[in-house]
């Protein structure tokens, strides 16, 4: 299964990245492929109009619809912003239609320095994601203190953490891997009926 990580963070000191790439390697310990789109990296335009209809889309919008569309599954992981996640997460999202997550697995990673762990962002991101047809994960990871939770590097400094973060994605990827199968089979099906 392939799972797209979506790194909303664009500042310079951001951390909620740090949680991005710790999160990328628990799930390929788990034997999946996960690969994170850093909207940093990406540095896209202010919406102006969606792909579909832009007359001459860059590549990098042109990758970052491939990338989305061609997983399994999709994680946003943002800071708090305002009581909400970052524009830059709107932004991208806004670019594509909803064919690129529809009947999809999302779950929303929130991050804060402080104790309540960006709660409204998590809330928000979920509704996001049923916005844009997804199928919203009820969990959410809330990482509250998140510099004394992981170093800059993605690792774990807080081994009590560990738990919340395996009841997070063992419950992400059972209904994720649950939803491709179901695909499958109904492909599968219409296929053998077609033939």
């Amino acid at each position: 299964m392939k799972v797209t990580i979506i790194s909303a963070s664009t500042r310079i000191l951001r951390r909620s990245h740090s949680v991005a790439l710790f999160l990328k390697n628990q799930i390929e310990l788990r034997g999946h492929f996960a690969e994170i789109l850093d909207l940093a990296a990406y540095q896209f335009p202010v919406f102006d109009e969606v792909l579909a209809k832009q007359p001459d889309p860059s590549p990098a919008l042109l990758e970052f619809s491939h990338k989305i569309r061609h997983s399994d599954a999709v994680l946003f992981i943002s800071p708090e912003y305002n009581g909400s996640y970052t524009s830059a997460l709107k932004n991208a999202v806004d670019y594509l239609k909803d064919q690129e997550f529809a009947q999809k697995v999302i779950g929303s990673v929130s991050v804060s320095a402080g104790m309540l762990g960006g709660i409204r962002a998590a809330l928000n991101m979920q509704e996001l994601a049923l916005a844009v047809g997804g199928f919203v994960l009820p969990q959410m990871l809330l990482v509250s203190e998140v510099g004394k939770r992981f170093s800059e590097t993605g690792g774990l400094l807080d081994q009590g953490f560990q738990p919340k973060v395996d009841v997070f994605l063992d419950a992400f990827l059972w209904i994720s891997e649950a939803v491709v199968e179901k695909k499958h089979r109904t492909e599968v099906h219409f296929s053998a009926k077609t033939a």
